[in-house]
């Protein structure tokens, strides 16, 4: 995964840009690497080309963001972990001399037209910077998403079986399971913050963009009896960060119980911690840490006295991870290394032909190739994906498909207990919208 945003200005005298650039990888050098070419990608798409062929070719990137080359003059490293699976996540500032990038890709034998009139205009660097914050924001919350699910450990913890008819041959017996914070919460909260702090406007920035009559948007974090603000460029960073928040209670409930003779999972009512302060006037978000409970799970387990005589007593644990995230969204399906991911947030409310405009025109995570889901994608996200307990930035009611009927309709789903369908004219019905693309 590749997290990036243009920081910092371009310098019209020598033509450097500073950039912000995160990268992850395998080894701590692999981290770096994806970093820096991430930084060169982004200098090349917004002062040279937006054509970006040259880095489909990974020796080529790799050269071009090779610091031996001059086209990265210095960089300096704000930011180095490693995560619970072991690879690394690097934030680096590089500067980037545009001069040399341009000799360079002119060198391979490839036409170029320089952006110059970019260096000189505050506001575009500044489309520059939200649009960087959109995919820095999106990619850190599908870094996040694969250690939040092994973030917790868990106990359980039976009361003796109450009879439920005078015959005593059907029981119930109470059980609690009691979900605990391990280190990797601290993990997901360092780096939650040390990546938004790279990203928050400063003080002077909030004010410019408040004095050009923009919107800035605060995100309060609570963590270990501190609290900071960050404050946000784009409506659609706060979705993706609503994304990770809605799937508090997915996270905490990936445990599985066994009796000694059948196995269920944790889908059971909760009293959660308040992982979304949904009470604060900003988006709010509170991590607990190392050791802090996360959720109590209590219900009671009907039996038969026939299935008592053959238990051997409750056992739970984690379940690990059952949701992927990658290619720039959640996994729905994926066989032999292809399959389908879904979009963060949803992309809006439309009509039916607006619907599928925004979703080709849509940039998220670095991919343009998004599309409206057929009706069986569709239904598969919802019989599958949201059944899982995946919430994925609040799925609602409504959603489009890509499937027509007879020219003027189109199929859409009502995401209700029932999981009926229907068909709608698609000139006038406006329904919810969340993008899929191939992988």
């Amino acid at each position: 995964m590749l997290l990036f945003v243009c920081s910092a200005h371009a310098q019209e005298t020598n033509k450097d840009v500073t950039i912000t650039s995160s990268g992850s990888g395998k080894t701590l050098e692999d981290a770096k690497q994806a970093a820096l070419r991430s930084a060169t990608e982004q200098a090349f798409g917004a002062f040279i080309s937006s054509k970006t062929e040259m880095f489909n070719d990974q020796v080529v990137a790799d050269q071009m963001a090779s610091v031996s080359s001059g086209n990265i003059k210095s960089f300096e490293i704000l930011n180095q972990d490693q995560l619970p699976d072991g690879r690394w996540g690097v934030t680096l500032k590089a500067i980037v001399s545009v001069d040399k990038l341009t000799s360079f890709v002119q060198a391979k034998g490839i036409a170029i037209e320089v952006k110059g009139g970019m260096f000189a205009l505050n506001i575009k660097q500044q489309l520059l910077n939200e649009q960087g914050e959109i995919k820095a924001v999106a990619e850190m919350i599908g870094l996040l998403h694969e250690p939040m699910q092994i973030s917790f450990d868990y106990v359980i913890k039976s009361s003796d079986p109450k009879s439920l008819d005078a015959e005593s041959k059907n029981w119930e017996i109470p059980l609690l399971v009691t979900a605990t914070c391990n280190k990797n919460i601290d993990f997901c909260a360092n780096y939650f913050k040390k990546t938004l702090a790279a990203l928050s406007l400063s003080p002077s920035e909030v004010e410019t963009y408040k004095s050009l009559n923009k919107q800035v948007f605060p995100v309060e974090v609570m963590y270990q009896n501190q609290t900071l603000t960050y404050n946000l460029r784009k409506q659609s960073s706060i979705s993706a960060i609503k994304s990770l928040m809605s799937n508090w209670a997915f996270y905490t409930r990936l445990f599985t119980v066994q009796s000694g003779m059948d196995e269920s999972f944790g889908n059971r009512r909760g009293s959660l911690f308040g992982f979304d302060n949904s009470y604060s006037s900003s988006v709010s978000i509170n991590f607990p840490t190392n050791g802090q409970q996360a959720a109590t799970f209590s219900w009671n387990d009907k039996r038969t006295l026939a299935q008592i005589e053959q238990m051997t007593g409750y056992s739970v644990k984690p379940r690990g991870v059952v949701s992927n995230f990658k290619n720039g969204g959640y996994v729905v399906y994926e066989k032999d290394g292809h399959g389908l991911v879904m979009g963060l947030f949803d992309v809006g409310k439309f009509n039916w032909t607006d619907a599928k405009t925004a979703c080709d025109e849509l940039v998220l995570n670095g991919y343009t190739d998004w599309r409206l889901p057929s009706k069986e994608e569709l239904e598969f996200i919802f019989n599958n994906v949201y059944e899982l307990g995946l919430k994925a930035g609040v799925l609602r009611t409504y959603y489009w498909s890509s499937t027509e009927n007879y020219g003027y309709n189109a199929w859409y789903l009502v995401t209700d207990s029932h999981k009926e369908s229907d068909y709608s004219y698609k000139y006038h019905g406006t329904f919810y919208v969340r993008a899929v693309r191939d992988f």
